[in-house]
């Protein structure tokens, strides 16, 4: 998952703003759960916070298509 509102993480030596990545433990077709353990904090690169654009991407970052499906995601900030 990709947002636009934090900078300093990396995947693949490629520097991107990717704030979680998972491989689904799930068959297609199948509800995905998935709990972020070894939680790691990224900087936040605005000052203010109007709102936050999430893409959904594959791994090579290509956009999912979702078909309609709801999507849940649920942000820790917290103060460095």
């Amino acid at each position: 998952m990709n947002v636009d509102v934090v900078g300093g993480s990396s995947v693949n030596g490629k520097t991107q703003n990717t704030i979680y990545s998972f491989f689904p433990n799930v068959s297609p077709g199948y509800k995905i759960v998935e709990n972020p353990r070894n939680l790691v904090y990224l900087p936040v690169i605005l000052d203010k916070i109007n709102k936050i654009e999430t893409v959904v991407t594959d791994q090579n970052g290509k956009q999912l298509n979702l078909r309609g499906e709801n999507v849940t995601i649920r942000y820790h900030l917290r103060e460095i």
